[in-house]
């Protein structure tokens, strides 16, 4: 892979000046101007421990970019938020230029304070690239943690370390318990203290997430993120893009390999095919890794197939379905009550109208274009890996009587509501 001096220098100078280096005259590159085919906007919220990770993320894209990537027809432009004391959130550009080769422009500066997990700093910052780099279309990346579906009522009263009432609880620093040195980026955890809580944020709720986007439909929504591959996440985004890319586990701290992906978010053809590209190099690059974890689950979501999706588990779950002991359902974590579970295998357990479990299946191939997985996954959960027998891109939650605030939280999904399970008890 290449490696651009250019961001070595930014990665020092974000902590001094919170912006990227300015080529000096005589010679100073022009910044690609006006409307292009494709805008790829990364949202890289990194006042946590993957800050450092992030900033590798943005040297790994510079290393990437040549004459074809992004091209004429396209740009990249990278909002990213470093940890609090090393510099101000900036918005860059990142371009190729024929004579000094890749290039990092600072379009604009933002407040120290800034909380990247914020609806309103989304908001703003997908107006701010859309107007420094109009498309016709645009794709984002997410990269921070993220706890799939969970609320930030979760995140905030609940713990998953031990059982919590509906009231109270320990915080949800309990939640993100660490083994070993691994590190997993499992969107949004923002370590600026809010003063009426005096705790660090906990997250957006991806229903905020959805109403944040909602001014926009993207070609692709990209979270190199944990847990997002779940049904609740895809439910509450299905208006937001044509397709998401997705993991139904923990994503390793070094996230997506832009070296071998990016240039498929830039190719000609079609954008299924691509992304495609995308998810079958992102397995490829975890399958094939010679140091640290081998560990990686993804999947490609057409957007125009999930309410189809729903209406056919609304139906299984209309026909009745069995209760389920959920240690016999494949999980992708190991805490130590299971959050995260197989959509697919769950329903082929629990459905008792096999005719509703057969169309089920006909939808969710049509929604899920792609799906793969390492053989064994790593959670930070447990400190290990363990097996995937069974992943068919899609994750659910199954509600425990341990947790009644995750359970009441999740029934008031829309996900939970349109299959008719939601309310406040069971």
């Amino acid at each position: 892979m290449k490696r651009l001096l250019i961001f070595a220098a930014v990665v020092s100078m974000l902590a001094a000046v919170g912006g990227c280096r300015k080529q000096q005259p005589p010679y100073v590159p022009e910044r690609p101007s006006g409307p292009v085919g494709h805008t790829l906007i990364m949202y890289l919220a990194g006042n946590n421990n993957l800050s450092s990770y992030l900033q590798g993320n943005v040297n790994e894209v510079l290393g990437t970019l040549d004459e074809s990537v992004p091209g004429a027809d396209g740009r990249i432009v990278a909002f990213y938020r470093p940890s609090s004391g090393s510099g101000v959130p900036v918005l860059l550009e990142l371009y190729y230029d024929s004579r000094l080769g890749t290039v990092c422009d600072t379009l604009k500066r933002y407040d120290a304070t800034l909380s990247a997990t914020d609806v309103s700093t989304l908001s703003m910052v997908v107006a701010d690239a859309k107007a420094a780099a109009p498309a016709a279309e645009y794709s984002m990346v997410f990269g921070s943690h993220a706890t799939g579906w969970f609320t930030r009522a979760c995140m905030s009263q609940g713990s998953l370390t031990s059982p919590m009432s509906t009231v109270g609880g320990s915080g949800y620093g309990s939640f993100w318990r660490r083994y070993g040195d691994e590190v997993t980026r499992t969107f949004g955890s923002d370590n600026m203290v809010k003063s009426t809580t005096g705790l660090p944020d906990p997250g957006m709720d991806i229903t905020d997430l959805a109403k944040a986007l909602s001014g926009t439909h993207f070609r692709a929504l990209i979270f190199d993120c944990c847990f997002m591959a779940s049904a609740e996440v895809a439910y509450d985004l299905r208006n937001a893009a044509d397709y998401l890319v997705v993991s139904s586990a923990e994503i390793m701290g070094r996230g997506f390999p832009y070296e071998l992906t990016l240039r498929y978010l830039f190719a000609s053809g079609s954008v299924k095919d691509n992304l495609k590209r995308v998810c079958s190099e992102y397995i490829r690059f975890y399958t094939e890794l010679t140091s640290g974890q081998k560990s990686g689950t993804i999947s490609l979501i057409d957007c125009s197939r999930i309410e189809s999706l729903a209406e056919a588990v609304a139906a299984m779950e209309s026909a009745g379905c069995n209760e389920v002991d959920r240690d016999d359902v494949q999980a992708f974590e190991l805490l130590q009550t299971h959050q995260f579970f197989d959509l697919d295998h769950y329903y082929d357990l629990a459905a008792t109208d096999r005719t509703s479990y057969e169309a089920f299946s006909q939808a969710l191939s049509e929604c899920v274009l792609y799906a793969d997985h390492t053989p064994e996954v790593y959670s930070v959960y447990g400190g290990r890996r363990f097996t995937v027998a069974r992943s068919c891109g899609l994750t659910v939650n199954i509600p425990s009587g341990e947790y009644p605030l995750f359970g009441s939280e999740w029934r008031s999904t829309a996900w939970a509501q349109r299959i008719g399970r939601g309310g406040t008890a069971e």
